[in-house]
């Protein structure tokens, strides 16, 4: 399933550059040229020039508009060795490592969103999350207002009056094991910043259980319940349902039958996960039995989008992510702001 022509609106409108640091993979290639051909964003590709341009000759594309940079010879590694010693070392980083480092291209491209030299960077084809996620907390920094890093999937379902559908959040299903409601509830405001961004309306969350409205007791379902009073405290503005069962959250019938008041039912576009266990099924089960397509996991918590990519990843997954990055970095500002 495609993209909401919504969603890829406004990463076109959005005009903003976006870095590609494994250009030695002819996926990511493929999809630096497909995204540049659509307008979805302004690509640099990050790499051996020739390798690159050999990649696109095979596959019979061109690299004309795309920004090719080979961080091992680039004139601008000065200034990025000098930001890594200066601003993200604590005094531990000597100039040889520096300069060792900012010829990894993963590390050029932190530096370049770091700079405002990149709006956001997409990686992952062959690099693992931890280390994604390692070198974006170092380098771009954590945002201050987040006590975890975290991610979501954008889903896509078709409509078919059944349950969930169009475009929707679902988080955390790749990252955060275990949350505690602090957490839990940062992870939903991260969410629903991003829902607004990407969908252009208002975020309505529901943070799922096993439990409706305190019809079950337990500790994980008292954890839903304060991460909700945090989220609601927090963010007034937010239209929150929880704790919530899922069927309560997507039907009105249901939601009235377990205590909620049916004319108050309001359709979620972001469902928050109690774990990590719950979240990675949910997505999973959604792609393999719904038919819905799942773009992510997108990270929240940096602060400028830095995301990541499966290794398994198909080039039009790629382009996928760079549309979303795309639209994260036009109206990135971290965080809802609380009142």
């Amino acid at each position: 399933m495609h993209l909401p022509q919504q969603i890829l609106q406004r990463a076109k409108d959005a005009s903003v550059r976006i870095v590609l640091p494994e250009g030695h993979d002819s996926r990511i290639v493929e999809a630096a040229i497909l995204a540049t051909k659509e307008g979805l964003a302004k690509i640099t590709l990050l790499g051996d020039r020739k390798e690159i341009l050999a990649l696109a000759n095979r596959k019979g594309l061109s690299t004309k508009n795309i920004e090719v940079i080979d961080p091992t010879i680039s004139p601008v590694s000065k200034k990025y060795t000098e930001f890594l010693i200066s601003n993200r070392s604590k005094g531990r980083l000597s100039v040889e490592k520096a300069v060792q480092q900012v010829s990894e291209p993963l590390v050029y491209a932190n530096c370049m969103v770091a700079n405002g030299d990149a709006d956001g960077c997409v990686a992952g084809a062959t690099i693992s999350t931890a280390h994604i996620i390692r070198h974006a907390i170092r380098i771009v920094g954590q945002h201050p207002d987040y006590p975890v890093i975290s991610s979501f999937f954008l889903m896509l379902f078709e409509p078919t009056g059944l349950g969930i559908e169009g475009p929707v959040l679902f988080a955390d299903c790749g990252l955060v094991v275990d949350p505690n409601a602090k957490e839990l509830a940062a992870i939903a405001a991260a969410t629903a910043h991003n829902a607004e961004l990407l969908l252009n309306a208002p975020a309505v969350v529901a943070m799922l259980s096993f439990s409706t409205l305190g019809s079950a007791r337990h500790p994980m379902v008292t954890k839903v319940q304060e991460a909700t009073k945090l989220l609601t405290h927090e963010y007034p503005e937010l239209i929150t349902r929880g704790e919530i069962q899922l069927d309560a959250a997507i039907l009105p019938e249901v939601f009235s039958s377990k205590g909620g008041v049916k004319d108050e039912h309001v359709r979620p576009n972001v469902f928050i996960f109690p774990n990590l266990d719950s979240g990675n099924i949910a997505y999973k089960l959604a792609e393999r039995t719904a038919g819905a397509t799942a773009i992510g996991p997108i990270l929240q918590g940096i602060n400028k989008p830095i995301n990541d990519l499966s290794r398994g990843c198909t080039t039009n997954d790629i382009v996928q992510n760079i549309a979303v990055t795309a639209c994260q970095a036009n109206g990135f500002r971290g965080v809802l702001v609380p009142t």
